[in-house]
């Protein structure tokens, strides 16, 4: 068996859970409506790193890639925000992403952003293209006055209407300031967040233990390993606070040190191993009793700092709750 091959697709592998499920229905209906208005009806996904936002809208665009069979047209493009971040600059990420030409082929020039607008339009329409991604969409809003705010909103505007395409923003919670604008709260009634997964709550801690038996079922063992079980639910819970790309991360790193020992599945001294090796300055979790574990679960989003002073204070990072042991949590009703 070729380890690093089936830890690979370990790694790729993506559970529709319910919350995903509903995102990617939202996608269709915007693709299969388009033509309906005009005014294009968009949406919103936020939600903290470690979400799974990326690895959804990759997902969605191999799906429907999957089943279009005119290799000439792009149904989905998926962008991102330039490293510039302005505009201009993402305007041509577009166009070269869309395959249609190199990004040199532009200079600065008076009227620049009107003929990339009618340029990307034209694009779109040539390529069929029935919904647009931008990732890491506050990117583009940081450090931006309203008034510039505005202005990549009317843009967005103009390309999304002329080329009656839908865009779904996708990005942190601070994205949301699209939203301030009139023209655009009105168009993004659709909003969506991505959340880490809770333990506190029964039905979330169900809904987590759900997701842990789908990945479960996706590892190469005659006998999957039984993720959902307290001895591994708890620790795992507690070494990542519910983040699903550290979830993930840390099942892939404990697959690879199964197969290298030959051994049938993934145990809890896999899970320690790699949780030593990986955050060596941390406490091991999957070395103590489950009783004596303590869980934190974000209890309020990242935002923006309105207060800062220097360029590295822009974000306040999500905020987690008190340390919480299990004996409490099992007795809330």
């Amino acid at each position: 068996m070729d380890i690093m091959a089936t830890a690979t697709q370990f790694s790729l592998c993506y559970i529709e859970h319910p919350d995903v499920k509903g995102i990617i229905d939202e996608l269709d209906n915007l693709r299969a409506r388009r033509l309906l208005s005009k005014d294009q009806q968009c949406i919103l996904i936020t939600g903290e790193a470690g979400t799974g936002k990326s690895a959804l809208i990759d997902h969605y665009k191999a799906k429907v890639l999957a089943s279009e069979f005119n290799s000439r047209w792009i149904p989905v493009l998926l962008t991102r925000i330039s490293a510039k971040r302005d505009l201009d600059s993402t305007l041509v990420q577009m166009l070269h992403d869309l395959e249609l030409f190199g990004t040199g082929r532009y200079k600065p020039r008076r009227g620049f952003v009107r003929n990339l607008e009618k340029d990307l339009v034209e694009a779109l329409k040539r390529t069929k293209v029935e919904l647009i991604i931008i990732n890491e969409f506050q990117e583009i809003l940081e450090y931006k006055s309203k008034q510039e705010r505005q202005a990549i909103g009317n843009s967005l505007k103009y390309i999304s209407e002329e080329a009656q395409v839908p865009i779904a923003f996708v990005g942190m919670p601070w994205a949301e300031q699209i939203c301030e604008d009139p023209q655009w709260a009105s168009r993004l009634i659709r909003k969506r967040t991505l959340k880490h997964f809770y333990f506190k709550d029964i039905n979330e801690r169900r809904y987590y233990l759900s997701y842990l038996k789908g990945l479960a079922s996706r590892m190469p063992f005659a006998l999957p390993p039984d993720l959902a079980s307290p001895t591994i639910a708890i620790p795992l819970f507690a070494a990542t606070k519910g983040e699903n790309r550290f979830i993930k991360e840390l099942l892939k790193e404990a697959l690879i040190l199964a197969l290298e020992q030959q051994d049938s599945t993934i145990s809890i001294a896999h899970l320690g191993a790699v949780f030593a090796s990986m955050v060596p300055e941390q406490s091991n979790v999957f070395e103590l009793p489950v009783e004596q574990i303590l869980l934190k679960e974000v209890e309020s989003q990242s935002r923006i700092n309105f207060d800062m002073q220097t360029v590295d204070q822009l974000t306040i990072g999500p905020k987690y709750t008190k340390p919480m042991a299990l004996s409490d949590i099992l007795s809330l009703k």
